[in-house]
């Protein structure tokens, strides 16, 4: 994210609502919606429409990466739009091969929904996997339904020869019957794929989000891959009805068939927020931070991650490039923006639950006790 704002590019927002301001804190940039054009709907024709997993939109974000030459700018690539009618907020996140991308996604629309006044929020989880592991469980899948599946109405059986995926979306009481026996994508998948997924379980398990295994959180089978996630608003009596809030996935395999040289990988969430949010108030620029947080190592990462939260509900904005391995790279990052302040997490201070604040200019620096950290940063003048 650029600090000094006459520095944006013109795809850049100029005005900010609660939400894309709540986004920022987690480094995700808020950009003009990419329009979605009669090329993008026929570019992914071959994919089944679905108004959860859309393709399309997908779509014009590869399309409007390519035309910006967004491949010029620092990996990975985090932003963030807003689309009117209905109401809702994209977050993408590209150039991130490894379960922090989803941990980020799913922190972040966490924070956006409670921003909202979304209450009782779950997280539900599944994982097809590669290519490999989503043909090798569409095949199984298949033969469960040839199976078992001999008594099931001529409209259920169409459905299901479009899309054996369908199984998990049909309401009839007899594709309800039938997939509560049917095989899960998580047996199927392949060493590489079960390796990743453990990944992401570790990092939202690390963050003291609470989730559960959904194995009906297939996706669509021509472009979603890997995690696919939902989070739903649960009523705050029996009687009341779950409400689908956001959703989640890859979508890297689109990025071929749609002109790129190679797979970038690139993760989405879509927030629902439409019959929740009211007006809500415009800001017009965006805050200036002095703060840039540098982290090292996995443990570090998980701390990070959560302590943006913290920092974000006392107002504290930081930045940070949490994808990045390379301190090089992070400091780099942080010289050319000219920030006056940095926060270490390395392995040892996440360790010892620690952070080190270092002032740029003077290079005098203190170690501070992580919940602490808040508190301290508060008293720091410029």
């Amino acid at each position: 994210m650029l600090k000094v704002e006459n520095q944006r590019p013109a795809w850049h927002l100029q005005e900010f609502d609660k939400a894309l301001i709540t986004a920022t804190y987690f480094g995700f940039t808020p950009i003009i919606a990419p329009k979605i054009t009669k090329a993008d709907f026929e570019a992914v024709s071959y994919c089944t429409t679905h108004p959860h997993y859309d393709a399309a939109e997908k779509a014009a974000v590869i399309r409007t990466y390519l035309q910006k030459n967004w491949t010029s700018l620092p990996h990975p690539l985090s932003i963030v739009y807003k689309r009117k009618k209905p109401l809702s907020y994209s977050l993408h996140l590209i150039g991130s091969s490894t379960g922090i991308a989803e941990a980020m996604l799913i922190r972040t629309a966490l924070s956006i929904l409670a921003e909202e006044g979304y209450k009782n929020l779950r997280v539900d989880l599944n994982c097809v996997g590669d290519r490999e592991s989503l043909s090798l469980y569409e095949r199984e899948l298949i033969n469960f339904v040839k199976k078992f599946g001999g008594n099931l109405s001529e409209e259920s059986r169409k459905a299901l020869k479009e899309d054996i995926f369908n199984l998990f979306r049909l309401e009839q009481e007899e594709a309800v019957t039938l997939r509560a026996g049917a095989p899960s994508a998580i047996t199927y998948l392949s060493a590489q794929a079960r390796s990743y997924f453990k990944e992401v379980l570790e990092f939202i398990e690390a963050l003291g989000i609470e989730f559960t295994l959904a194995p009906e959180l297939v996706g669509e089978k021509n472009h979603c891959s890997h995690t696919i996630f939902a989070i739903k608003s649960l009523p705050e009596r029996q009687e009341g009805a779950e409400e689908l809030v956001a959703t989640g996935y890859r979508y890297s395999r689109l990025g071929r068939r749609l002109g790129m040289k190679k797979e970038v990988p690139m993760a989405a969430a879509s927030i629902f927020v439409g019959q929740k949010s009211g007006q809500s108030r415009i800001y017009k620029k965006l805050s200036e931070p002095k703060f840039y947080l540098v982290q090292l190592g996995r443990e570090a990462k998980i701390k990070t991650l959560s302590l943006i939260e913290e920092l974000r509900r006392e107002r504290i904005m930081v930045l940070h490039f949490l994808g990045k391995d390379k301190l090089a790279a992070q400091f780099a990052s942080a010289e050319s923006l000219r920030i006056s302040y940095l926060i270490i997490i390395g392995q040892k201070e996440a360790l010892d639950g620690t952070a080190t604040v270092r002032n740029v200019s003077t290079r005098a620096q203190e170690t501070i006790p992580m919940e602490m950290l808040p508190q301290f940063l508060k008293h720091i003048s410029l």
